[in-house]
């Protein structure tokens, strides 16, 4: 109990702004340097090699197997760009929910999917919640 007085100021000082309210932190939507936020700022080689079932990010979605008003199973998460890379990740929705990274690369002016290799990684699930 004596040293309740030193050990209190001392864990709030380690802690420090660890319950900082969400407002002062930077908003998540801001986009970073070479971040895509939308499937509309992406190249159109790369929208058709994604297909167009897919929702927007924050756009409706069904995560589960039973989309109840008709919801796409598929939702762009974002993507990384640079002068002749390019990562797409696509949130999958289903019995296997998972986030699934398109790799592709600027070849001749094109967008050119490359596909995964045999044991270069699987689907990523997502968290239980």
């Amino acid at each position: 109990m004596r040293y309740r007085t030193l050990i209190m100021p001392l864990i709030l000082a380690i802690t420090g702004g660890a319950g900082m309210p969400a407002a002062s932190a930077a908003p998540a939507s801001t986009p970073q340097a070479g971040e895509v936020a939308s499937l509309a700022d992406l190249p159109s080689d790369i929208r058709v090699v994604i297909g167009p079932d897919v929702s927007d990010r924050g756009g409706p979605f069904a995560p589960g197997c039973v989309a109840a008003k008709g919801e796409p199973h598929s939702r762009f998460a974002g993507a990384r760009m640079d002068a002749d890379s390019a990562q797409v990740t696509i949130e999958r929705g289903g019995i296997a929910h998972y986030f699934d990274t398109l790799d592709f690369r600027r070849v001749d002016g094109r967008w050119v999917h490359v596909p995964k290799q045999p044991g270069q990684g699987g689907p990523v699930t997502a968290p239980k919640e």
